[in-house]
């Protein structure tokens, strides 16, 4: 845990986010209070999908998975929450359990608050709030587009969508059309993503790396500007 004297720095940080730059002195302090930061080391749970939805959270380095099962425990929808990110907002004002579970997927550093806290903030503040709606509208249409993209019988086709949506969501650009993810995925996360093998997966990054596509060294993928075609088969 962080100790509390370094709480303000966090919160200057804070100001200059989204979902904060519009809260006044005064809102901060309370959110100041009622605070923690700490460290998660890869693969804990931050909270499970039936937890009591009792925090907020906002992430200062690393990478959330969010892992969302349906109620036949059938299908499950996997998100990614990177850094400069906060969470859930689904549910906000109106569920009484967390939508989804989370787990660190790297070494990460969280700032967590009350929810009730955080909520009641949102309810005196007309602009914050309107940047909460704003950024639930978006996740809710990028869920949208990561169904669509992955309703696919072709296991290359859905590994292929895993990659594209893995670098939408955590890219970060180069030269000349190109791109890399500064967050290691392996094939196994790639596999469990696009709902095939790790040795299927496997094969199909080097299909597409001999194709020179894109590269996969050390956990970290780099694509190439022909990557993003829509006709990649």
């Amino acid at each position: 845990m962080i100790a509390a004297d370094e709480y303000p720095r966090y919160i200057q940080y804070l100001r200059t986010r989204p979902e904060f730059i519009d809260f006044s002195d005064e809102e901060m302090n309370i959110l100041m209070n009622n605070m923690k930061v700490k460290d998660f080391h890869k693969g804990q749970e931050l909270f499970d999908q039936t937890d009591e939805r009792s925090r907020f959270y906002f992430v200062v380095s690393g990478l959330v998975r969010a892992e969302r099962t349906d109620e036949s425990d059938e299908f499950t929808f996997y998100t990614y929450i990177k850094q400069n990110l906060a969470f859930p907002y689904r549910g906000m004002f109106t569920d009484q359990y967390y939508p989804y579970t989370a787990r660190a997927m790297t070494d990460i550093e969280i700032i967590y608050f009350p929810m009730a806290t955080f909520e009641h903030l949102l309810q005196k503040n007309t602009d914050s709030i309107v940047k909460v709606v704003q950024e639930m509208g978006s996740i809710i249409s990028e869920s949208e587009d990561q169904i669509q993209r992955m309703v696919t019988s072709s296991a290359k086709q859905r590994v292929i969508q895993a990659l594209k949506i893995f670098e939408i969501n955590l890219g970060e650009p180069l030269r000349c059309g190109r791109s890399y993810m500064p967050y290691p995925i392996t094939v196994k996360e790639l596999a469990t993503m696009s709902g095939t093998t790790r040795e299927t997966a496997g094969q199909i990054v080097k299909q597409l790396a001999a194709q020179k596509l894109l590269s996969y060294e050390h956990k970290e993928f780099r694509f190439e500007k022909a990557f993003f075609k829509d006709d990649l088969a």
